[in-house]
């Protein structure tokens, strides 16, 4: 999922022809930076890691959250499937996300007992898999990521979803503001900042990942302290640091260049020829594949 980027575009505060954002997304895919810069939004498919930690940053509790969606009569079913993940994990603890392998068994909700479930499924999307997605997130992801970033689980930090500001001065004066993850930390009397960011194909894309390393808070103020930036993998639950290889001076050279291509073209459908499962998880996959621009066979398996 690119939410965080669609989230940007949606944002009225930054403005269609901003070349950061136009670079973003034209590396993201050129043909939906060409819907973008025709004045298209985009519609967001639903994100269930986003919305759990989301939840999860409110401080309320898991049950209380299923609950008010509508799962109050599939919680023994939930906490089975945490047990299972915790008892899989005990004997699997030299692996990473254990329970992402085949021989686990778990996480699937019997068709008998979805009966009269339709509307609760509907608040996370529609989709029963988002369902398992989003308690995994909340019960393990979120802990791997912790642990991973060094935030002990006796800690005080806070999580929140907070925006940032992109900027490359002094040539380019607009900003972005960005949606990201941030973990505010107390270690003695000081703060630090930890900012996330999820990925979406298990790499750290260059671009983004370094224009969140420049970022500013959302008044464009300097950090009390620089934070560490972190990608986040939403299916591992691994947390590394931002392996920068753009050098900064290159940064507004590159996002010039993409920005002037994200207006002049071309627009090949990349995602779609190269990992059109990406093409599942964008905002503009409905006039692409529903207009005969691409092949909605191109989906029909993913």
């Amino acid at each position: 999922m690119y939410t965080d980027l669609f989230l940007a575009m949606l944002n009225p505060k930054n403005a269609r022809g901003n070349p950061i954002l136009s670079a973003l997304v034209y590396t993201f895919c050129p043909t939906a930076a060409r819907w973008w810069l025709m004045g298209v939004d985009p519609t967001p498919p639903f994100d269930p890691v986003w919305k759990s930690l989301e939840d999860l940053s409110t401080g309320k509790t898991l049950v209380e959250f299923l609950i008010q969606y509508g799962f109050e009569n599939l919680l023994d079913e939930i906490r089975s499937y945490i047990r299972k993940i915790e008892e899989y994990r005990t004997h699997h603890s030299n692996f990473q996300a254990p329970e992402l392998m085949p021989l686990f068994r778990g996480g699937e909700i019997p068709i008998s007992r979805r009966y009269g479930s339709q509307n609760a499924i509907n608040n996370l999307g529609g989709d029963w898999r988002n369902l398992s997605i989003y308690v995994r997130t909340w019960a393990f992801l979120s802990q791997d990521w912790r642990k991973a970033m060094l935030i002990g689980r006796d800690s005080d930090y806070t999580l929140k979803a907070e925006k940032v500001c992109l900027t490359l001065p002094p040539d380019v004066r607009m900003s972005v503001q960005f949606d990201t993850w941030i973990w505010q930390v107390q270690v003695g009397h000081v703060t630090e900042t930890r900012i996330g960011s999820l990925l979406s194909n298990g790499e750290q894309d260059q671009l983004r990942f370094s224009l969140l390393n420049r970022c500013t808070t959302l008044g464009n103020q300097p950090w009390s302290n620089t934070p560490a930036i972190y990608s986040l993998n939403r299916e591992t639950g691994e947390a590394k640091h931002f392996d920068q290889l753009f050098a900064n001076r290159d940064l507004e050279k590159t996002v010039m260049s993409l920005s002037n291509l994200a207006k002049k073209g071309p627009h090949p459908p990349l995602n779609a020829l190269q990992q059109p499962s990406i093409c599942k998880q964008c905002g503009y996959q409905q006039l692409c594949f529903t207009r005969n621009y691409i092949s909605q066979h191109a989906l029909k398996d993913l």
